[in-house]
C-alpha cells in the first residue's frame, strides 16, 4: 500500500522516529512488522523490515475552514516505526520528509501471544530491540498484567523510546555498558538478578535485541525454567517466506514439553527432539519459543 510520511525525527545520534500515514490502519499486533520500500531507485532494490512501534490516531495537523469559531482538525492516523542508521538504506531514510510517498507491505508475521503468558511478564530489550515492546506494554497494561522492562544499550545514546515507556508508568530497569545510565553492565545481568529474586509466580520472558543477547537470555531462562519467547531480526527480502532468505535453524519440541512448560512444570532437556528443521523468520516468526531455536555461535 502507498503511504505518506508524516514526520521523520531524529531522537538520538543514530536513531529516528518515522511517522507513516495510512488512510486505514490495519490491526497490528505486538511483534508484527512491515516491509518498507524506501525509494523507487534500483539501489537499494529490496524492501526493508521494520517492527511497528506505535499506532497513531490522535495527532492534529493544519488549520482548515473555521466552524463555530474553531479551526477544523484533521486526525492523522497511521503507524510509527523506530529505526537506527546502520547502512545505505537507513541513511537514505533520514532524508525522508513530510509528504513523501512510501510503499509498505504489512502487517506481517506473528506476535507476542499473551495466551502463552503466565505470571509476571519480563520484557528485555537491547537497543533498537525495544521496537516491538511499546505495543506489547500498552496491551499488557490494558489487560492488567504485571510487567517489567529491562532495557540495555551501549550508552545513554542507545536507549530509543525510553521516555515513552516512562509515561506508561511501568517498572523499568536500565543498564548501559559504559555506565552512563542505570547499572553498568549488560542487560542480561539485570535478567539474572530478576530471576534470582524470590517470586511465588512464574515469570514469562519476551526478548528482542542482538543475537548474542538473545542467546544468553535463552540460556538464563532455561536455567530458571522460565518460559521465554524471542523476536528475531534476520535479514529479509520478501517478508512472506518465498525467497527463503531469512531461514533459521530450529529443533523440534515434543507436545509433552510444550504442555509442561505452559503449566510451569520442570521438563527434562531430553524432551527436546534431536532432529532439526528450518523455519522462516518472516512467515513462521518473527516471534519464536526461544527453546526451539538452535543458536549459532555469535
Amino acid at each position: 500500500m502507498i503511504a505518506d510520511v508524516l514526520y521523520n525525527r531524529k531522537i538520538l545520534p543514530a536513531y529516528y522516529r518515522l511517522g507513516i500515514g495510512l488512510k486505514k490502519v490495519p490491526s497490528f499486533k505486538p511483534g508484527q512488522f512491515i516491509m518498507l520500500r524506501i525509494t523507487e531507485q534500483v539501489d537499494p532494490l529490496l524492501r526493508r523490515p521494520f517492527g511497528v512501534y506505535r499506532i497513531l490516531g490522535s495527532r492534529v495537523r493544519g488549520q482548515g475552514s473555521r466552524v463555530r469559531g474553531q479551526g477544523s482538525r484533521v486526525r492523522e492516523q497511521g503507524i510509527e516505526i523506530l529505526y537506527k542508521v546502520v547502512g545505505k538504506g537507513t541513511r537514505l531514510m533520514t532524508a525522508l520528509k513530510p509528504g513523501d510517498k512510501l510503499d509498505i507491505l504489512g502487517p506481517l508475521g506473528n506476535s507476542f501471544e499473551l495466551s502463552h503468558s503466565t505470571g509476571d511478564i519480563i520484557m528485555i530489550a537491547g537497543g533498537i530491540g525495544i521496537a516491538p515492546f511499546y505495543l506489547l506494554a500498552e496491551r499488557l497494561k490494558a489487560e492488567g498484567f504485571r510487567q517489567r522492562l529491562l532495557f540495555g544499550g551501549r550508552s545513554k545514546d542507545d536507549l530509543p523510546g525510553l521516555d515513552d515507556f516512562k509515561k506508561l508508568k511501568i517498572n523499568i530497569k536500565i543498564s548501559t555498558q559504559d555506565g552512563s545510565v542505570g547499572k553498568k553492565g549488560l542487560v542480561t545481568d539485570l535478567l539474572k538478578s530478576e530471576l534470582r529474586t524470590p517470586n511465588s509466580k512464574l515469570q514469562t520472558i519476551y526478548a528482542c535485541g542482538p543475537k548474542g543477547m538473545l542467546k544468553e537470555v535463552e540460556r538464563v531462562a532455561k536455567t530458571a525454567n522460565a518460559p521465554c519467547y524471542v523476536s528475531l531480526d534476520n535479514v529479509m527480502a520478501c517478508g512472506i517466506g518465498a525467497c527463503l532468505g531469512c531461514a533459521v535453524k530450529s529443533r523440534a519440541q515434543s507436545s509433552e514439553l510444550r504442555v509442561q512448560r505452559l503449566k510451569g512444570l520442570k521438563s527434562p532437556l531430553s524432551a527436546l527432539h534431536s532432529e532439526s528443521s528450518y523455519k522462516m523468520v518472516c512467515k513462521d516468526g518473527p516471534v519464536f519459543d526461544a527453546w526451539e531455536i538452535e543458536w549459532e555461535e555469535v
